[in-house]
C-alpha cells in the first residue's frame, strides 16, 4: 500500500524539520535537554527520508523496517526527556540511562528486522497475523511506543496538576499530550482489528507513519520556540532587546562622558539570555554614570522627581552635565547630592524612570559631543 502522506507534504515537512534542526544546532545546544532534543530531531529527519525512500509500506522492506527503527528512536529520546526530572539533571546520569534507551531501540530495530519477513510471509497484514513473526515484530514496534506515550503523558498530567502553573508551561503541556492522540488511536484501531476483526482503509503499518509525521511535526514545532528565542535575542528583536536599543542613545552620551564605568562585555557565544543581561548592564552602567554626573547638574535640576516636565529639565541639566564634564569644568557642587530622580527601591521602577529619561532625551541631547561613540 502506497503511502497516505504525499511527497509534497513529505518532502515540505523533511524541509522544515531540516531548518529547526540546524537552527537549533546553530543555537540551542548547550543544555543535556537541548541535546536530548537534537537528536530527537535529527532521528525523526532520519525517519521521515526512509519513508519518502520507500515506495509501499510492507514489513518486508528494508528502509521502511529501518523507518520503524527511527520511531522507536525518537520515541526513546522522548522516553529520556521524560525522564530526565529523574536523575536528578546530572548529566553523566542521564547520558548513561540514554544510552540503555537507544539501546532498546537498537535491539527493537533488529528485532522488527528479523520478525519482518516472517510476518511478512503469512500473506496478511501484520497486525492480523498471530504467529510468532507477527506477534513479535508487533511486540518490539508498539512496546516502546506505548511505553513512551505512558511516561509523557503521566508526566504532563503531573505539571498540569501544580498549583498555580503558568499559562504558557500549561498550554505546552496540553499541546503535548494532544500531541499523542494519535498513538492513542492507532493502539485502539488495533484492538479492534485483532479482537474483532475491524477493516480499516488503513493498515497498522501505514498509520504508523501518519502517526509518526503528525507527532514529529507538532513536537518540532514546540522545540522550535528556543531557537526562535535565541535568533529574536541576537538580532535584538525580544523584548529585552528593545528596551536596550530604546536605552541606547542615552547610554551612549552618558558613558561617553563617564567612560570608566563601562563594563567589559563578557566573552563567549551568544546565548538566550544575553539580551537580558545586556540589559541589566546597560542600566547599572547608566545608573552608575548619572551618580557621577550628579556633581555637575544645575542646582534647579538635581532634585527632579522625573515626573511630568520634571523629567524634561532633569534632562536639560544632564545634557549640561555631560558637556560640562567632557569639557573638564569643575563640578558644581564639591558636595553630593541626593538625586530624587534615583531614588527607585526595586528594578522595575528604575527601568521605568530610565526609559520616561530616554523618551524626552533626543530633544535634549542636541548639544552633547559623543566623541563618536
Amino acid at each position: 500500500m502506497e503511502s497516505p502522506v504525499s511527497g509534497a507534504v513529505g518532502w515540505t515537512v523533511i524541509g522544515y524539520v531540516v531548518i529547526v534542526g540546524v537552527g537549533r544546532v546553530l543555537l540551542t545546544r548547550d543544555t543535556v535537554i537541548d541535546q536530548l532534543v537534537n537528536r530527537a530531531v535529527l532521528w525523526f529527519l532520519i525517519g521521515l527520508v526512509l519513508y519518502r525512500c520507500t515506495p509501499t509500506a510492507s514489513v518486508s522492506s528494508v528502509l521502511n523496517q529501518l523507518a520503524l527503527g527511527c520511531v522507536v528512536m525518537l520515541c526513546m529520546h522522548l522516553y529520556g526527556l521524560a525522564r530526565l526530572g529523574e536523575s536528578g539533571a546530572d548529566p553523566e546520569v542521564t547520558w548513561r540511562r540514554q544510552r540503555v534507551y537507544c539501546g532498546v531501540a537498537v535491539l527493537s530495530t533488529m528485532v522488527t528486522m528479523l520478525a519482518g519477513p516472517f510476518a511478512g510471509r503469512a500473506g496478511r497484514l501484520v497486525e492480523h497475523n498471530l504467529n510468532w513473526g507477527g506477534l513479535v515484530f508487533w511486540t518490539a514496534n508498539s512496546a516502546p511506543l506505548i511505553a513512551t506515550m505512558l511516561v509523557f503523558t503521566r508526566l504532563c498530567i503531573r505539571e498540569l496538576r501544580v498549583e498555580n502553573p503558568r499559562p504558557l508551561a500549561k498550554a505546552l503541556y496540553l499541546l503535548m499530550i494532544l500531541d499523542f492522540v494519535p498513538i492513542y488511536v492507532d493502539a485502539v484501531l488495533c484492538a479492534g482489528e485483532v479482537n474483532f476483526g475491524w477493516q480499516l482503509r488503513y493498515p497498522h503499518i501505514v498509520r504508523v507513519e501518519i502517526a509518526f509525521t503528525i507527532i514529529g511535526t507538532v513536537a518540532t514545532t514546540l522545540v522550535a520556540g528556543p531557537m526562535v528565542g535565541h535568533l529574536l535575542a541576537q538580532f535584538g528583536w525580544d523584548g529585552d532587546g528593545r528596551i536596550c536599543r530604546r536605552l541606547q542613545p542615552l547610554w551612549r552620551d552618558v558613558t561617553a562622558a563617564v567612560p570608566e564605568i563601562v563594563l567589559a562585555p563578557p566573552p563567549g557565544r551568544l546565548n538566550r539570555r544575553d539580551s537580558t543581561a545586556r540589559l541589566l548592564r546597560v542600566t547599572v552602567e547608566i545608573r552608575d554614570a548619572l551618580l557621577h554626573l550628579g556633581p555637575y547638574l544645575p542646582t534647579n535640576t538635581a532634585h527632579s522627581d522625573g515626573a511630568g516636565c520634571g523629567i524634561e529639565v532633569y534632562a536639560g541639566g544632564l545634557a549640561s552635565a555631560i558637556h560640562a564634564r567632557k569639557a573638564g569644568l569643575p563640578p558644581t557642587d564639591s558636595e553630593p547630592r541626593p538625586q530624587t530622580f534615583l531614588n527607585a527601591q526595586d528594578f522595575d521602577t528604575e527601568l521605568r524612570q530610565l526609559l520616561a529619561l530616554a523618551r524626552v532625551w533626543p530633544a535634549a541631547r542636541p548639544g552633547v559631543v559623543t566623541d563618536g561613540r
